[in-house]
């Protein structure tokens, strides 16, 4: 509300949509862009219209002129049922940057301390160094009553003190009363007033305000000067990062478009390697620094495999009752010699505990795909972000190798664990010295069916023991081989053979 007669003020929400030169123009481009963006009839939106003003009589500050608060929307009105929440919201995003000064403004001829304003004010500067009080209305309060205790701050106080201030009325405002007159009248009113004329200065009237204000302003700029510069600094590195990022500029001839996609490329896959492996890599400054590297990662899932049969105290025999156990030696004796039970009774109690070892091989490498696909994903949109028209085929291709590679690697792996299941057999020494003793020395009298139970028992736990122990090492060396290592290996020459292939990639190959 600072303007001169003659300054001139740029309007604008989303772009800049004109300029003017005087104040009364000013006023009416403002509603006619508010009634663009809220409505005709007192909408209020969270869209700011922002005008600039230049002239050699406004102080050099950004003033933000906020809605007060409103809790009940108005009859017939464009106000929405939330206007409360809206209000509050805009208010407390804006007041609650320490970098923003708060002119809490108050009417004079109100209760001072029933105020939204000043709790809104007091919660978000608890420490008051921001907040300066305007008091509004000195002019229409009743008769006999002045806002002298609330200006000194006797009522309640702020650090910064109050600036008790009379605007123009709305008869004013219809009659176009210049802002230097009003400015005028405004000296005038207060010299001339029985109470206010006795004031120290620095209380009363617009002028004080904006001295007032921009010295608070100055004094917290150079407070907080070396925030704003490394702010400032951080913002500059973002942008000189990103431009790096994007390159140099796109060329017009085919081969040359050629060579940079195949850049690109490269640079794609070496992203994707170094990501994987852990090795440092000066491009991947911006990723988020908490993250676990891409190999750390795909061992941490391969350290899970089988992480429920390897506990202390696990038995794949617990479901077994000895009476089941008893159930297949006698089915599968035959017709043999009692006393020496069959391999097949063996069989028979293994096989479904070596069956639930293929659903978590089976996850974790899927597990691992996931993973590499969406790491894969995420340094395409990083390194071919400057053309988002090719991320998707170029992400298509991507997968399509890692897809091939998966089906391979789920042959090996689904081979590996055939073959302990199919196959039975062990060099293992622990295996072999503890099971060649049936009856333990020692022990004279036992009861031989009870033996031949506990011994099948034991065996099965320690032929699972023994099988899974084999694939904690053979499925993560199968994955991490057949899966990880061949897609780093091919990713980059089937790329080019795709881009090489495709009339597409390069027709589209434009910056947005």
């Amino acid at each position: 509300f600072f303007f001169n007669d003659t300054a001139t003020t740029e309007i604008y929400t989303e772009q800049i949509v004109g300029s003017v030169r005087c104040v009364q123009e000013t006023g009416y481009q403002r509603r006619v862009h508010g009634d663009k963006v809220a409505g005709k009839n007192k909408g209020i939106v969270d869209d700011p219209i922002v005008l600039t003003v230049y002239s050699p009589t406004c102080p050099d500050l950004t003033l933000i002129d906020l809605p007060g608060i409103t809790r009940i929307p108005l009859a017939n009105s464009d106000q929405t049922k939330d206007i409360e929440k809206v209000t509050k919201d805009m208010a407390t995003r804006y007041g609650k940057d320490k970098r923003t000064i708060i002119l809490c403004v108050v009417p004079a001829n109100a209760d001072i301390s029933t105020s939204d304003a000043l709790q809104m004010a007091q919660n978000l500067d608890p420490q008051g160094e921001r907040t300066i009080g305007v008091l509004t209305k000195v002019d229409i309060m009743d008769k006999g009553t002045n806002a002298k205790r609330m200006i000194l701050g006797e009522e309640i106080p702020l650090k910064l003190g109050y600036v008790g201030v009379r605007g123009r009325s709305q008869h004013d405002i219809n009659e176009k009363v210049r802002v230097s007159k009003a400015l005028d009248e405004e000296r005038k009113w207060f010299a001339e007033h029985p109470v206010y004329s006795t004031f120290p200065p620095g209380y009363l009237g617009h002028d004080n305000l904006v001295q007032k204000l921009t010295k608070v302003f100055f004094q917290h700029i150079r407070k907080l000067l070396p925030e704003i510069i490394k702010d400032i600094n951080q913002r500059a590195y973002e942008c000189e990062m990103r431009l790096r990022d994007l390159g140099p500029p796109l060329p017009r001839e085919s081969s040359e478009k050629m060579q940079l996609l195949w850049n690109m490329v490269t640079d794609f896959t070496e992203y994707f390697k170094n990501s994987i492996k852990g090795k440092y890599d000066s491009k991947r400054g911006n990723i988020n620094k908490k993250e676990i590297p891409g190999g750390a990662q795909i061992k941490l899932m391969f350290s899970k495999l089988y992480e429920e049969f390897v506990k202390k105290g696990y038995k794949p025999t617990k479901d077994y009752s000895d009476r089941d156990i008893e159930k297949a030696i006698i089915l599968h004796q035959g017709d043999s010699i009692p006393g020496f039970p069959s391999i097949d009774s063996f069989m028979y109690l293994i096989q479904p505990q070596l069956d639930k070892l293929t659903e978590p091989a089976i996850e974790c490498l899927n597990d691992v795909y996931n993973f590499l696909e969406n790491l894969a994903l995420k340094i395409v949109s990083k390194v071919f972000a400057r053309f988002p028209q090719i991320i998707d085929e170029v992400s298509e291709t991507i997968c399509r190798v890692l897809q091939k590679h998966k089906s391979k690697s789920r042959q090996v792996v689904e081979d590996i664990i055939d073959s302990e299941l199919n196959y039975l057999f062990t060099n293992d020494s622990d295996y072999i010295l503890s099971r060649t003793q049936l009856i333990p020395n020692g022990q004279k009298e036992v009861d031989p069916q009870q033996q031949f139970i506990q011994e099948m028992r034991n065996r099965v736990d320690s032929y699972f023991n023994v099988v899974v122990r084999n694939l904690r090492d053979s499925i993560p060396k199968a994955i991490g081989f057949f899966f990880v290592r061949k897609s780093e290996e091919t990713m980059q020459f089937e790329l080019y053979n795709e881009i090489n292939s495709s009339l597409e990639i390069m027709s589209s190959m434009s910056e947005p």
